[in-house]
């Protein structure tokens, strides 16, 4: 279901620059969708890409947006349906302040990494980290997928080894003095990737199914 949301990039020490899109859309919508602009529209350079996304506000993205009669601004091709009035100005914020305005997903591109962050507004009207995602989807560690029986909650898939929702996450304040050390990791082959503000993301792959043991050895004589 569609909703308010904002998308951008991450900036200094937690904060961020962003636009209003009036029909956002959740992650397991939006992130397929801008992975596909990503590389059909801008050829995977991600500044371009960031670019293009805060030179006005949104009403929808779309690949491929197609005119309308009611729009007051033409499509942007490749990218979506630019918004006429409202929201006009640059959204500067901190991840770290509450939520102005009603909104329900916060998105932004981490330019170095390549990389997508999916925020989403809590009761309490803060911004939680939901999911991080690369754009180039094959360097993803813990994809989402829809649960087996169609009608229940999304379920995160270890990409290693196939475990289902056996997902460990940690978050604590960096001693970089500004954001998280987050961690996450698989409780079946122990796969993790763990981020930090300073440092960026280090992942790692464990060798799934996991090495046997070895057996057996050089025997010696008896005498």
């Amino acid at each position: 279901m569609s909703a308010p949301a904002l998308i951008g990039e991450t900036a200094y020490r937690g904060t961020y620059v962003a636009r209003h899109i009036q029909l956002g859309e959740a992650p397991k919508v939006l992130v397929p969708l801008l992975r596909r602009i990503w590389t059909n529209t801008f050829d995977r350079d991600t500044p371009a890409m960031s670019v293009a996304l805060l030179a006005r506000p949104w009403v929808q993205l779309a690949l491929n947006p197609k005119p309308r009669r009611w729009d007051q601004h033409p499509p942007v091709p490749g990218v979506g349906y630019p918004a006429a009035t409202g929201h006009d100005a640059l959204w500067r914020g901190s991840l770290r302040e509450s939520v102005d305005g009603p909104l329900e997903w916060l998105y932004l591109l981490d330019l170095d990494q390549r990389r997508l962050v999916a925020y989403q507004t809590t009761v309490h009207g803060r911004w939680l980290r939901h999911s991080a995602h690369h754009l180039d989807p094959a360097e993803d560690l813990f994809v989402t997928e829809p649960a087996l029986n169609d009608s229940g909650p999304d379920v995160t898939v270890c990409t290693v080894c196939g475990a289902t929702d056996d997902i460990d996450h940690v978050e604590v304040p960096s001693m970089a003095g500004y954001g998280y050390d987050i961690t996450t990791s698989c409780n079946r082959c122990g796969s993790l990737i763990a981020t930090n503000p300073f440092f960026g993301d280090r992942l790692i792959r464990k060798p799934w199914p996991p090495p046997q043991p070895a057996t057996g050895g050089t025997s010696g004589s008896t005498h």
